[in-house]
């Protein structure tokens, strides 16, 4: 049933595009037929030319790069153009993820610390209190303040020095994607967060909209944690009856001197609360406020002033206080779920640092530990082609410079199969579409859905990028590899959701019929 299931399909694409005389006579029979006939062929031969049709097509006015095989024997089950290196963008967090289990393996967890040189006298921290960053990717304010409530419970009720944020662990990482370095003056989003060893909630800001209990009643904006100092709030939210349309933008901007976080639109009576996060300007400095929150909050007063830094975290003094993260498998879920830029870009700082770089760090310099693992991977999964590597300036896909090939993807998805100790982990963190929260996967038929595990990448600028890798389950239980790659060309930037997603989830569904 799934290769007439497969050839139906076929048949509904061509009729589509038949002239209105040769679908209404005995003139589409005979076409019919012959589709048929060449498509029962193809299949049999199983040609990658049968098996791509739609990206195929595509290919005629867009960059593609393909390639689908079938990982016990890395027999190809198709492929297009598979050795042209393209920009993959989100696709490239599955390198960023390999290097990082590599590295630490699965169950590492990052540590984030108090210390200090002062002694503890009669509740007085006597010195300075610094926070020393572990380069933890989801640190957020639940773990911020269990490290606080951990210093109280130390005996620390007042400190007479400073609060310093120590971001030695990278040194000042500089800012060189144009997203990020525009998110110094303007934020939108959140995925152009800054980075830095010692930073918190993804680089971003946490705010909430609250409506008001009636239709003309003022709106609330409340910061996370509470009184958190360092931004004025600009909201012109109206509170409009329940039948009425919620709608909401918030940005932030940066005047040299201080943050504004602007809200705009309308919040529904009992919709809501409207929770948003918005890239701050610096990534230590943000947690320099979110902390100083948090002590006051604990009732613990800093006498001294805030400092950041970029020092010897080794030589920061005694560990008053530590958390942990969660563990680098679990913290893997929510990073390909998410797309999280920070996370991935965190990672492969972390990668830098613990392989012992040269201080300070920057993205460009510790991606190259990615094209090494993508060499390797080459190398493993076709030993006697010359395929070299990929090319990387980050770990997340956010600048313009990496260059990913089908073949280094899927080179990389047979490499980590063969991980035994890593694999389970690696396979783990890659979303099904049936249960994925993005909604880019969700239109396919119930093979896409459920059989195969996709990571994504989206770009709009200055071309369209589409890509999709990862592994399905053939019918005998095996695994196949995919990777797919497509960018907008310069005479037809702009690519549409229907000829890119479209295209590959059809060429896929088509495969997963037959195999």
């Amino acid at each position: 049933m799934s290769r007439l299931a497969a050839i139906a399909r076929r048949y509904r694409r061509t009729r589509r595009f038949m002239p209105p005389i040769a679908r209404s006579s005995g003139l589409a029979a005979t076409l019919i037929a012959t589709v048929l006939l060449w498509s029962s062929i193809a299949m049999a031969a199983g040609t990658g030319r049968a098996a791509l049709p739609d990206l195929r097509a595509l290919a005629q006015h867009a960059r593609v790069s393909a390639l689908v095989v079938r990982l016990r024997d890395m027999h190809p089950i198709a492929a297009l153009n598979p050795d042209e290196r393209l920009r993959p963008a989100s696709v490239s967090k599955l390198f960023s993820a390999s290097a990082a289990l590599q590295q630490f393996g699965p169950a590492h967890r990052f540590t984030s610390r108090f210390a200090s040189h002062g002694a503890i006298s009669h509740g007085t921290l006597n010195g300075d209190l610094v926070f020393v960053g572990g380069g933890d990717p989801s640190l957020d304010n639940r773990r911020l303040h269990e490290l606080v409530m951990r210093l109280k419970a130390r005996g620390v009720d007042k400190v007479s020095g400073n609060l310093v944020i120590d971001q030695g662990l990278w040194g000042q990482v500089p800012c060189l994607t144009q997203d990020r370095c525009d998110a110094h003056e303007r934020a939108s989003h959140a995925y152009s967060a800054p980075l830095s060893s010692a930073g918190v909630n993804f680089g971003t800001v946490m705010a909430t909209v609250y409506p008001g209990d009636s239709a003309g009643a003022p709106t609330r904006v409340v910061l996370h944690p509470e009184g958190l100092p360092g931004y004025r709030i600009d909201n012109q939210v109206n509170t409009v009856p329940a039948s009425a349309k919620t709608s909401l933008m918030a940005w932030r901007t940066y005047d040299g001197r201080r943050s504004t976080l602007h809200i705009r639109g309308t919040l529904a009576v009992g919709h809501g609360p409207y929770d948003f996060q918005r890239a701050v300007t610096g990534a230590a400095a943000e947690t320099a406020r979110v902390l100083s929150a948090m002590l006051a909050n604990a009732g613990i007063p800093v006498a001294g002033t805030v400092i950041t830094r970029s020092g010897n975290v080794n030589t920061d003094g005694t560990t008053l206080a530590r958390v942990q993260s969660a563990s680098l498998a679990e913290q893997l879920i929510a990073m390909m779920a998410y797309s999280n830029n920070y996370m991935a870009d965190t990672l492969t700082l972390d990668v830098a640092a613990n392989s012992g770089q040269s201080l300070p760090l920057s993205l460009p310099r510790a991606s190259q530990a990615l094209e090494a693992l993508s060499a390797r991977a080459n190398a493993f999964a076709y030993p006697k082609a010359a395929a070299g590597n990929a090319i990387f300036d980050s770990g997340s896909g956010l600048s313009l410079g990496n260059r990913v090939s089908a073949r280094d993807l899927v080179s990389l998805l047979a490499y980590m199969f063969h991980q035994n100790a890593l694999f389970p982990a690696f396979y783990g963190s890659l979303p099904v579409p049936a249960s994925a929260p993005s909604k880019t996967l969700k239109h396919g038929n119930s093979d896409f859905e459920t059989r195969l595990v996709a990571k994504t990448g989206t770009l709009s600028d200055p071309v369209t990028v589409r890509a999709l890798a990862g592994y399905f389950r053939l019918a005998d239980g095996g695994f196949a590899a995919y990777g797919i790659v497509i960018n907008g060309t310069k005479s037809k930037p702009n690519l549409t959701y229907r000829q890119t997603v479209m295209a590959y989830q059809d060429d896929l569904e088509g495969i997963l019929a037959r195999h």
